[in-house]
């Protein structure tokens, strides 16, 4: 029976070969590393040893998801030089439906989801789609979508400069967001920093009382 070392390595392990696999390939492209940000993406696939939060992200987002063969599809043009990978979770007459697990349902779709199914809608050949967001106690909430020629374009665009970024050894220009505090690669974008008690700041702005 593995103890919880070793089944912690071998996990480790599994992840590390799985993003080792993606990083030799440049001209392969998944939707889900153009729809979040590029330097990122870019980080996740030259660093030497991607940091294990972001190697359990690219396992459960591509390698779980694209593990079936259902609903899969390669997008390329000619001149491209690349192709992107997508998958649609469902996909009924003329429609694609999309679903995503969140913690709260919220007022507008996330934009990289609308990238995500925009595309597929192009992709896929398809004129309308649906974004569904289910929380863990069944609450749900769907938004509509007519497919966009300007988003995909921009989409496509992302996807062209990831793909020539990662030719050239060039790290992509900086996208700041609220996803940057929980990013893995935060202190490779930003100056390094460090909390530390500043007396006279306390005193002018009454953060603390003599």
């Amino acid at each position: 029976m593995l103890g919880e070392s070793t089944l912690k390595d071998s996990i480790v392990k599994a992840v590390d070969e799985l993003v080792n696999i993606k990083k030799h390939d440049n001209d392969t492209i998944y939707i889900e590393e153009v729809t979040t940000c590029l330097r990122r993406s870019y980080y996740n696939r030259k660093e030497e040893r991607v940091p294990l939060k972001e190697g359990f992200k690219i396992f459960f987002n591509e390698y779980m998801r694209y593990n079936t063969k259902s609903g899969i599809r390669e997008y390329g043009e000619e001149g491209l030089g690349f192709k992107i990978i997508t998958k649609a979770d469902m996909v009924v007459d003329d429609a694609i439906i999309h679903f995503n697990i969140v913690d709260d349902l919220p007022n507008t779709p996330y934009p990289k989801d609308l990238m995500v199914l925009n595309a597929n809608l192009w992709i896929f050949n398809k004129e309308e789609g649906a974004l569904v967001y289910i929380t863990k106690d069944g609450n749900n909430i769907q938004f509509s979508l007519r497919r966009d020629k300007r988003l995909f374009d921009e989409t496509k665009r992302r996807a062209t400069v990831l793909h020539t970024l990662l030719k050239e050894g060039r790290v992509p220009i900086l996208e700041p967001s609220e996803e940057c505090i929980s990013c893995s690669y935060y202190e490779k974008c930003y100056v390094q920093h460090k909390r530390y008690d500043n007396p006279t700041l306390e005193k002018i702005f009454g953060f603390k009382r003599d």
